[in-house]
């Protein structure tokens, strides 16, 4: 029943903070795989992080949003050539 429980958990929270209208993560704690889960607040965080103490690797710590987001869908930008 747990792993139903933290699973539903995991899904629902990164609905959420990719839904449309987001304001970008605070803080977040790393859950393995190279993947994050995060919240608005350290509470909700650490509330997040302690209903998951089976995939959590990380204490909550604060992040910065990203300054420029980039669709999945549009093409990567050229890169820039390199000085010699």
């Amino acid at each position: 029943m747990w792993p139903i429980i933290a699973g539903l958990t995991v899904v629902l929270a990164q609905a959420v903070q990719s839904g449309p209208g987001s304001k970008g993560r605070e803080w977040c704690f790393d859950r393995g795989q190279e993947t994050q889960l995060c919240e608005a607040t350290e509470a909700a965080c650490n509330q997040l992080r302690a209903l998951n103490t089976e995939i959590a690797k990380s204490q909550c710590r604060r992040v910065k949003p990203p300054d420029m987001q980039q669709s999945p869908t549009e093409p990567l930008a050229p890169p820039t050539p390199t000085q010699r």
